[in-house]
């Protein structure tokens, strides 16, 4: 699910600074997965297109080429206020997807 070139080559493979990344994303990921869940309870268009960026962003460093697929797809139609009732599915694939890579990423940070 994870591809660490992009997290690889920013860091220039130093494993503590790659670390340090990772476990920022960590805390990110729960903060974008409860910014979701409550900007699709209020129907706020404007913070899931915002959520959706800095989900977009933070999937990309860490290889998560799927979801950051996803997230730029929601982002792009979220601007336009195009295709509402595809928002809910986007925002359950980050939710749904994100433990995955979470573990796959410990794992990473295991074998450093």
């Amino acid at each position: 699910m994870i591809d660490l070139t992009y997290l690889n080559d920013i860091t220039d493979g130093d494993k503590s600074t790659k670390r340090q990344l990772i476990e920022l994303f960590f805390t990110q990921a729960e903060e974008i997965k409860q910014r979701f869940i409550v900007a699709e309870l209020s129907d706020d268009v404007a913070e899931i297109s915002r959520t959706a960026h800095i989900a977009k962003s933070t999937t990309r460093v860490m290889g998560i080429n799927d979801v950051a697929e996803k997230m730029e797809m929601l982002q792009r139609l979220t601007e336009r206020r195009e295709l509402p009732e595809q928002y809910p599915a986007l925002i359950k694939f980050y939710v749904d997807n994100i433990p995955h890579a979470i573990e796959e990423l410990k794992a990473e940070l295991e074998a450093m």
